[in-house]
């Protein structure tokens, strides 16, 4: 996993083709004038999701891990807090949904918390728990960018 400012998205485009043009999205575009939504940017490699909500207490969320892709989740405004780990010994508590590509897990260990200007990037080996208010609820609008691996 990866956690940076969006001003130094540059440093991590050696991690292949989809990556550099999914920060290259992120650079170039004005996300305060686009709806919450999904939107693809180049078929199945590289989909984006648009998202706003007000960030959630531990229990209204879920502890989740990917497969076939990689997120990059940048805050465009707002801050959170995110569960993460390294998946290791974690009990499944649902089958992997291949549709979704997503399956949930019982817990995390480490919070990082994540401001506006800031992003991660969660590999098929990091488990993350995004959405965690973070001092009180408050709104963010986030950008997440699922990379094909």
């Amino acid at each position: 996993m990866i956690i940076d400012k969006i001003s130094n998205c540059h440093l991590y485009d050696g991690l292949g083709e989809r990556f550099a043009k999914g920060f290259e999205y992120l650079r170039n575009t004005d996300f305060s004038t686009l709806e919450p939504g999904k939107y693809v940017l180049d078929g199945d490699n590289l989909k984006v999701a648009i998202q706003e909500y007000e960030t959630r207490s531990e229990s209204d969320c879920k502890v989740e891990a990917h497969k076939r892709y990689a997120d990059i989740q940048y805050i465009f405004s707002g801050e959170e807090k995110m569960g993460i780990d390294v998946l290791e010994n974690q009990q499944s508590i649902a089958g992997y949904n291949e549709g979704k590509d997503v399956w949930h897990f019982d817990h995390y260990d480490y919070t990082i918390r994540v401001k506006s200007g800031m992003f991660t990037i969660f590999f098929p080996e990091d488990i993350h728990m995004p959405c965690l208010e973070s001092d009180e609820k408050q709104l963010v609008k986030k950008v997440v960018v699922k990379v094909l691996l």
